[in-house]
């Protein structure tokens, strides 16, 4: 039985297999694409904003393939160290897609800092792919456990500026509390403690946290550094395969070029398909900043869709609004045809 936030919304919610994004170590990289004629009209270039990933691996699937070429683009993918990054990026026009954390983007869409398109979707969760780990010396070994424990539990940074302390703050920490709540322990008992994730299990081993909640590869770090144990899987229950990443445009972009985000489109769906196997998928881990060598073929890897399900992801914006993440509700139906 769920436990209810004060001063938040619930409502009964049953969340479908959806999308989970992880981000690995930003880097000050930028990879060119290629160019061809194609059926596009109008300017074929585009630059896409990424934090660099597991879940942005088809970018460089496709370009390595030529996939973008081959549907007259030429795609340039430009790393950045935030999202906030990404969003000034689309902004000042320096690019035209970005790629992240869907909570991210939703909450610049509902507090109407910014008139999005959705494009397509990035990544889905799978089981054990985010993760609450410690110590095994630790003696926490149930969800109940992390209630009031000291240097509490450490989250990746904050994605947004959020109504409440109450409330989730990023992809991570709203995953994290579902499943918290359907074990029976409020959110709001747990000492949630924001840091950059490549520092956790540093802080974890200096017992300068009592666990961490992680996605990979630092869930394969913390196992191979320090043997840590999982007390609790974020993706599992009502958040199994909780959509996390999607890649977005400016409205105004998306409707002055329907053939180009058409075009990106199409190329990046057949570039998802072909990560369906995870020859490829490994390949463009391995050049990933942080990634270390042979890790590429341990990590825990969720799918990349090679579709948009709406009602999918409406599930995820409906949760973010149950949450208290935002005060509005949003329709993906409009971010995709509006």
């Amino acid at each position: 039985m769920r436990l209810a936030r004060t001063g938040v919304r619930h409502r009964a919610l049953r969340l479908a297999p959806v999308a989970v994004s992880v981000a690995v170590l930003a880097a000050g990289c930028h990879v060119p694409g290629t160019s061809s004629s194609g059926g596009v009209s109008g300017n074929g270039q585009i630059t896409v904003a990424v934090v660099p990933g597991i879940d942005t691996v088809p970018l460089q699937v496709g370009l390595k393939d030529e996939l973008f070429q081959q549907a007259g683009l030429q795609v340039t993918v430009k790393d950045y160290a935030s999202l906030s990054d990404e969003f000034r990026a689309l902004t000042d026009g320096q690019a035209q897609i970005a790629a992240g954390d869907y909570t991210g983007f939703f909450y610049e869409q509902a507090t109407g800092q910014s008139s999005l398109r959705l494009i397509a979707d990035g990544y889905d969760a799978a089981a054990n792919s985010v993760a609450i780990l410690t110590l095994p010396s630790s003696g926490i070994t149930t969800p109940q456990q992390l209630v009031g424990r000291a240097g509490g539990v450490a989250t990746p940074l904050r994605q947004i500026a959020p109504f409440s302390s109450a409330v989730p703050y990023n992809i991570q920490t709203l995953a994290a509390e579902e499943v918290l709540q359907n074990d029976g322990v409020s959110p709001s008992s747990v000492n949630w403690t924001p840091m950059d994730p490549a520092d956790m299990i540093g802080a974890l081993q200096a017992g300068r946290v009592a666990a961490i909640l992680v996605s990979e590869p630092y869930i394969l770090e913390a196992e191979k550094q320090l043997g840590a144990v999982e007390v609790m899987d974020a993706s599992s229950g009502v958040t199994s395969g909780l959509p996390m990443s999607g890649y977005f445009s400016l409205t105004s972009y998306a409707h002055a070029n329907p053939s180009v985000v058409q075009a990106f489109q199409q190329a990046l769906d057949q570039a998802q398909t072909e990560c369906a196997q995870r020859g490829p998928v490994q390949a463009a881990l391995s050049g990933l900043a942080g990634m270390k060598p042979g890790d590429a073929s341990l990590v825990t890897l969720g799918t990349y869709p090679a579709s948009l399900n709406v009602g999918q992801v409406q599930r995820l914006a409906s949760l973010m609004y149950d949450s208290g993440m935002i005060s509005n509700q949003i329709s993906v139906n409009s971010m995709i045809s509006g």
